[in-house]
C-alpha cells in the first residue's frame, strides 16, 4: 500500500456525467480482471468507480498484489480512480492507523485507488455523496482478532453523529445494509440461511442500526450497499432508492449511475463468471459453491 501518494478525489470530477458503483471484490485478482474491462465495453467515458466494500485491503505481498492488478486493469480500462467506501473484510487495524494520521482525509492505497475515512463527504459534478464504511462480520466467531476480524470495522455512535452533522447527500455509499432495505436483504436477515449463533445475528442487528441512524440522518435520494451478497433494488414509499450489490462472482455486481438525474442501470459485466479462489473469508466460500450459486 502507497503511503505517500496524495489524495486525488476531486480529479476531472467536474467533467463526469456517469459513475460505476461496484459491489464485494474480496481481493479476487480473477474477478477483476474480467469485471474492470466489462465496464469499458458497457459505457463511454467513465472514470470513477465507487466500490462500497469488501475491496480487498490487506497487508503484504496478497494485498500489493492485488492493488497493482487493479491499477493494471484500470489503465486499460480508461479507470482514473476507484473511490473505496470500506466493508468489513478489509485490514482495519491498518485502516484505523491512517485515517488516525490524516483525520477527515482519504488514503492513498495505489495510483487509483483510495479509501475513504467514515463519513467523508465528496462531489462529483453537482451531487453529494456520502461514504459510510465498516459493517459486522457475521462470520467472526469463525476469525482471530488482529489477524482477519478487528473490532474497528463497526461504526460508533460517534461517527453516527458525526456523519449525520453534515445533513443531506444525494448518494448514501455504505457496505452494511439498513434496517426495511431491499427484499433480497430482508430475506436474507429471516431466514438466517447459513445459521449464524445468536451472538453473530445481534451483532449483525447493532451494525445495522447504527447505519440505518445515519440514512435517517442524511435522507439520501440514493442508498448502495453490498455486504449481504443478495443484488436487488427497492423504491420506498418515500421515494428513496436502495440498490444491493452482489457480490464478485455473481450477476449484478455493477451498476451505472447517471450524475444529472440519478438514473441508474444494472451493468452486464463478465459474460460468464471467473472461478472464484478459495479465501479465509467463510461468507464468500459459502456463497461462492457451485451448488449455491443460481
Amino acid at each position: 500500500m502507497s503511503e505517500t501518494s496524495q489524495p486525488n478525489v476531486a480529479r476531472s470530477a467536474v467533467t463526469e456525467s456517469e459513475v460505476v458503483v461496484a459491489g464485494d471484490w474480496h481481493g479476487n485478482v480473477d474477478w477483476i480482471g474480467k469485471a474492470i474491462p466489462s465496464i469499458a465495453r458497457e459505457t463511454s467515458g467513465v472514470r470513477t468507480i465507487l466500490h462500497v466494500g469488501d475491496f480487498g485491503i490487506w497487508a503484504g505481498v496478497r494485498g500489493r498484489k492485488y492493488l497493482d492488478a487493479v491499477d493494471f486493469w484500470c489503465e486499460r480500462a480508461g479507470i482514473s480512480r476507484v473511490l473505496v467506501t470500506p466493508g468489513n473484510h478489509e485490514d482495519w487495524s491498518w485502516l484505523d492507523k491512517e485515517f488516525s494520521s490524516r483525520p477527515g482525509k482519504p488514503v492513498a492505497l495505489s495510483s487509483v485507488v483510495e479509501v475513504f475515512p467514515r463519513g467523508y463527504r465528496f462531489k462529483i459534478g453537482s451531487k453529494r455523496f456520502a461514504s459510510f464504511g465498516g459493517a459486522a462480520s457475521v462470520d467472526f466467531e469463525m476469525r482471530s482478532e488482529g489477524v482477519d476480524w478487528f473490532p474497528g470495522e463497526l461504526p460508533t455512535e460517534q461517527d453516527v453523529a458525526r456523519v449525520g452533522a453534515g445533513g443531506y447527500a444525494d448518494v448514501l455509499l455504505t457496505h452494511e445494509t439498513i434496517d426495511g432495505g431491499t427484499p433480497a436483504s430482508e430475506a436474507v436477515l429471516v431466514t438466517n440461511p447459513l445459521g449464524w449463533s445468536p451472538e453473530a445475528l445481534a451483532y449483525s442487528s447493532r451494525s445495522r442500526a447504527l447505519v440505518t441512524k445515519a440514512w435517517s440522518a442524511i435522507k439520501p435520494e440514493i442508498l448502495v450497499h453490498g455486504h449481504m451478497h443478495a443484488a436487488d433494488a427497492i423504491a420506498l414509499p418515500s421515494g428513496q432508492q436502495v440498490i444491493s450489490l452482489g457480490r464478485d462472482g455473481q450477476p449484478r455486481n455493477l451498476a451505472l449511475l447517471e450524475l444529472s438525474t440519478l438514473n441508474w442501470r444494472w451493468l452486464d459485466g463478465p459474460p460468464k463468471a471467473p472461478w472464484v479462489r478459495r479465501t479465509r473469508d467463510w461468507e464468500t466460500q459459502y456463497m461462492t459453491r457451485p451448488e449455491n450459486n443460481p
